[in-house]
């Protein structure tokens, strides 16, 4: 995990087939009763368990159904490490064993006699390669103790790759700031090591000294300051990625400016400037060279997903084979690759892109065959920095992979990874994704007594969640479980869970027009995760929609709390149907927007003007720009006009940092937008974006009138 999760994985978990472990070798009889086993170990290794490095912490649960949990292990002849149990349930009298990958115990604590922890200090680790840590409850398989431990690496850890030693001075990254808000550092070096308030040391030898204004109570605003440094003495060459964070504005509110400088072995300090505003990061990275030379080099703030900036790596895209395994290398000067591969209409795609050395953290977005972007993964989840994507695909063509990293082109991070690319019926071969519940739109619910139609939109899941059904129609109108029904003809005729009255595990929600009522025009359906409704099983969604008995819509999803999904299509007036571009998004940021590239585009306009636009399929937003000085108040207002428009409004600073954003002027009853009284921070030029509910996947057009006042 890191600090974008909150904890970050410090070395990276290499996919090994289970073919190379020697399975039955007994780990130790007396560690556990009955016998835990390298095969009951090992059989887990699925590319799921959790990576853990020196200076690392991480937690855990044992219970009945999961009394072992295993952790990998990175380390090199020469390595010595202690290994420390700790748990508050003393029921759990956690044991621990280090194995190795063959299955060889190399050291162990199976003394049950101290109920509330377990430790194996001054492990001499015998040669390179991957171990195991394995924390089982005393008892084994046996018993019904539950509870959660702690688990903490520390010692001395070689540092892999090309070194440099420092002699008249370490490297030390400082940041500063002037406000009583929580801003929080963090620094991923060459070799996979990360330091920040999570993980306060790395095996390199990076510390952080504070965590400064960690609390909002005890908040300084006289230059609060972070400092990570390794001393002077061997270190790491290559790229150092540093992230700045803006975690807290702790009443204060506002963009925050803030100052980061680095120096290396005793020279003349380098600095660089940013803004952020609450929610917001920021990353840049100082690449040292083997000769000592280093250079601090800006990034910027983390815009999020912007395919225009691969545009050439996806014309060259590399063809590859569904069902092979690739490999590649993310450098500075190359942050991605793209690959091609032709797949049909149904085919569920799984790709995963395992990083294999260096400090690569992987990202991965899967294009359609008109080159939109689909879906794309940093983290596949919480216990790996590996990207993986699990996709249907709607259509036959050729699809692209961009393999790149977490940033982007501003990221620091760098490695070789394997791209693994297979179908559903391949899935045995890769890294098992740990969620359940998968479903497929024609093998759940009972949908033979549903009216037939025109148009017909399935939803189907396998838990007792309330996950909510929404279509607006041509005309603008909605139905879902509040509005039933629309003057167009749509009907809800199935609710799932709604409101977790009568929960199910195979619940159907489905929306239909009778077979005479078929409506030319923009269909929007979205998908939200309403209510766990006691069933915190994860859920994977199967979305259909047949339009005349044929199927334009079939995707299946993993959806979390709090996600929407949304996805269109049109019906032509001659019935010709086809999808839109489909995907999740997130009104409180305009990031997936890509407009970072666009500001120099925007249409200018001044105080007191009003302006009149459209938006539609081909433009889903237009840019604005005015000048601004500090002090200024303004109001920013967009009205619908024609047609089924949505609005949506976003004001962004002279930087390219959104500082507001409103979607509804009431929700629920005004769909118009407004940005009211914002105060401006600093004298500039500052834009307007102008847009609709969904982002760059929203359905609904028109036009609108846009007006900037200064109050």
């Amino acid at each position: 995990m890191n600090m974008k999760n909150a904890f970050r994985v410090g070395h990276r978990a290499v996919i090994r087939p289970l073919s190379i472990v020697v399975l039955g070798v007994a780990l130790c009889a007396s560690l556990v009763s009955p016998l835990v086993t390298s095969a009951t170990v090992l059989a887990q290794d699925d590319g799921v368990n959790r990576s853990i490095a020196v200076g690392g912490i991480a937690t855990a649960t044992l219970d009945s159904e999961n009394y072992l949990q295993t952790f990998r292990l990175f380390a090199s002849e020469g390595d010595v490490i202690t290994v420390d149990v700790t748990t508050e349930v003393e029921e759990l009298a956690p044991v621990v064993v280090v194995i190795d990958e063959q299955g060889a115990p190399i050291a162990q604590d199976n003394d049950v006699s101290s109920p509330a922890s377990a430790s194996i200090p001054d492990i001499d680790i015998p040669a390179n390669g991957t171990y195991y840590i394995v924390v089982s409850r005393g008892s084994g398989a046996e018993g019904d103790a539950s509870g959660e431990f702690t688990l903490q690496l520390s010692g001395v850890q070689q540092v892999g790759g090309q070194t440099v030693t420092l002699e008249d001075g370490g490297i030390v990254f400082d940041l500063t700031w002037n406000a009583a808000v929580n801003l929080n550092l963090e620094v991923r070096d060459p070799v996979g090591g990360t330091v920040h308030a999570f993980n306060p040391g790395s095996p390199s030898g990076g510390t952080l000294d504070a965590d400064i204004n960690a609390t909002c109570e005890t908040a300084i605003s006289d230059q609060p300051t972070e400092t990570i440094a390794w001393p002077r003495s061997e270190v790491p060459t290559g790229s150092y990625e540093v992230i700045v964070y803006y975690v807290d504005a702790c009443q204060i509110g506002g963009p925050q400016v803030f100052t980061l400088s680095a120096n290396v072995n005793g020279e003349e300090a380098q600095s660089l400037t940013g803004t952020l505003n609450p929610g917001q990061e920021y990353l840049a990275r100082m690449v040292l060279e083997p000769s000592g030379a280093w250079s601090l080099i800006n990034g910027g703030v983390n815009a999020g997903l912007d395919v225009s900036l691969f545009q050439s790596q996806i014309a060259d895209a590399t063809p590859i084979a569904v069902g092979t395994t690739v490999t590649g290398t993310i450098t500075n000067s190359t942050p991605a690759q793209a690959y091609s591969f032709e797949a049909t209409s149904g085919t569920t795609v799984t790709i995963d892109m395992p990083a294999l050395n260096g400090s690569l953290d992987s990202y991965l977005v899967l294009l359609g065959p008109d080159n939109t972007p689909l879906v794309s993964n940093d983290d596949r989840d919480e216990t790996t920095a590996d990207a993986g994507i699990d996709r249907n695909l709607a259509v036959d063509g050729t699809y692209t992979i961009i393999a790149t990293r977490y940033g982007l082109t501003i990221g620091g991070t760098e490695g070789d990874y394997n791209l693994v690319v297979t179908t559903a019926d391949q899935a045995g071969d890769v890294i098992d994704t740990g969620t359940t519940g998968d479903v497929t739109a024609t093998e759940t619910g009972d949908t033979a007594a549903l009216p037939q139609g025109a148009i017909e939109v399935t939803l189907s899941w396998l838990t007792n969640a309330d996950v909510q059904l929404l279509i607006r129609d041509p005309a603008g109108n909605s139905i879902f479980d509040d509005e039933p029904e629309s003057p167009t003809g749509g009907i809800l005729a199935a609710d799932g869970n709604v409101g977790c009255v009568e929960t199910t595990t195979t619940p159907v929600s489905y929306i239909y027009w009778p077979p005479n009522r078929l409506v030319p025009g923009v269909y929007e359906i979205e998908v939200w995760y309403q209510n766990t409704c006691d069933d915190t099983t994860p859920v994977n969604f199967a979305l259909t929609v047949d339009v005349q008995d044929q199927t334009i819509i079939n995707t299946t999803q993993n959806i979390n709390s709090d996600d929407r999904y949304m996805i269109t299509f049109t019906v032509g007036t001659d019935g010709t149907t086809v999808a839109g571009p489909g995907g999740f998004f997130d009104m409180a940021s305009a990031s997936s927007l890509n407009y970072q590239s666009q500001l120099d585009t925007a249409s200018p306009i001044t105080y007191g003007q009003s302006v009149s636009g459209s938006i539609t399929e081909q433009q889903r937003y237009q840019l604005y720009a005015f000048e601004g000085q500090q002090g200024d108040l303004v109001t920013i207002r967009m009205e619908l006009t024609g047609g089924t428009l949505d609005t949506a409004l976003y004001l962004i600073s002279p930087e390219g940092i959104q500082l507001a954003y409103n979607d509804d002027v009431t929700p629920g009853d005004n769909t118009n937008s407004v940005i009211e009284e914002a105060t401006l921070a600093s004298t500039g030029t500052y834009y307007i974006i102008a847009t609709h509910y969904g982002l760059n996947v929203g359905g609904t057009q028109g036009t609108y009138n846009l007006e900037l006042i200064q109050e």
